[in-house]
């Protein structure tokens, strides 16, 4: 077990910075990949775009999302994940994810295993890299709607697979993390006539997330993250959050999605290991409706004592 010591705050040293740049560079090679869904809570769920964080928070933890997005709206998103990874004593972290996704016709599952790498690279500093493999099932229920030209199309269903990569720096008070979740192309909305053509959507996502836990007293720390999500020929999405935590049980803040919603966030923590979350999300954009969307997590990170090559920080706090 590593202790932390009282000085083991944020700390930019030349090695860290060497580190952020070897990650800038890892990932500038990747090129493609679809859609990932939004959540609002994903400081809790980041094995689902990031496999480098599998295994980093503790020695099994296991996480269940169901977001119901524009409550009132027809077709609206819908998500469902449920994620689990643990880790072995000699610095491999293994996990599955499954997301479940609906938006209007169409509905997909994504199954994904999960593989990283944890790297001491100091006393309190730890670099890791993670591999995502899978496949998606989807099923587009075309038939069921009509275009504006009162065209009607064939429905299509089928697969595809997936790989996605990782990385993370991180101490027990700072962690930043860039990853491409999926980069080889979706078939999933293509129609009947061009569903064998050689993959389909060529949106690639990068995903660049960083948090901090700053104690601002014995009973109240204060947490600042973000995550930013940049995808060719769509704006930049970036989120910024300010989360306070009280006596390590109650957290609460707000969530600011640039120029597009506002959420406030509330969880319940017992034993530092237990989670229920809950966050609202409310649409900026005037569309004549409140687009707004609920999201609600359950976590539990268990301590198995296997904490050679990891700091020891096994709390819900990333």
């Amino acid at each position: 077990m590593i202790q932390k010591s009282p000085q083991n705050n944020l700390r930019i040293t030349d090695k860290t910075l060497f580190t952020c740049v070897l990650l800038i560079i890892f990932f500038n090679t990747f090129n493609y990949a679809q859609q990932t869904p939004h959540y609002t809570q994903y400081m809790y769920n980041m094995q689902v775009i990031n496999p480098a964080f599998v295994g980093s928070r503790a020695d099994l933890s296991i996480s269940l999302l169901a977001r119901q997005q524009w409550v009132g709206v027809e077709g609206a998103p819908e998500t469902k994940t449920f994620s689990i990874n643990g880790r072995t004593a000699a610095g491999l972290g293994f996990g599955a994810t499954v997301i479940n996704d609906k938006l209007g016709l169409a509905n997909s599952t994504n199954i994904n295993l999960d593989v990283s790498y944890t790297l001491p690279i100091s006393r309190y500093e730890r670099l890791s890299f993670g591999l995502k493999g899978g496949v998606t099932f989807f099923n587009n229920n075309y038939a069921g709607g009509v275009t504006p030209d009162n065209e009607i199309y064939a429905s299509t269903d089928g697969s595809y697979p997936n790989i996605g990569f990782g990385g993370l720096y991180y101490t027990e008070d700072f962690f930043i993390g860039l990853s491409i979740p999926n980069i080889l192309k979706s078939r999933q909305f293509k129609t009947l006539e061009n569903l064998d053509e050689s993959f389909g959507i060529s949106n690639h996502n990068f995903f660049l997330a960083s948090g901090y836990i700053y104690e601002m007293s014995e009973e109240l720390k204060f947490k600042p993250s973000t995550i930013i999500k940049y995808t060719p020929s769509l704006p930049v999405s970036v989120d910024l959050n300010a989360n306070f935590i009280y006596k390590e049980i109650i957290e609460a803040g707000l969530s600011y999605r640039y120029k597009e919603s506002m959420s406030a966030l509330f969880a319940i923590v017992v034993n530092k290991k237990y989670r229920v979350g809950y966050s609202y999300d409310n649409r900026l954009a005037n569309y004549g409706e409140n687009l707004s969307s609920h999201e609600i997590i359950i976590s539990f990170d268990l301590d198995l004592k296997r904490n050679t090559r990891w700091l020891f920080h096994n709390r819900c706090y990333f």
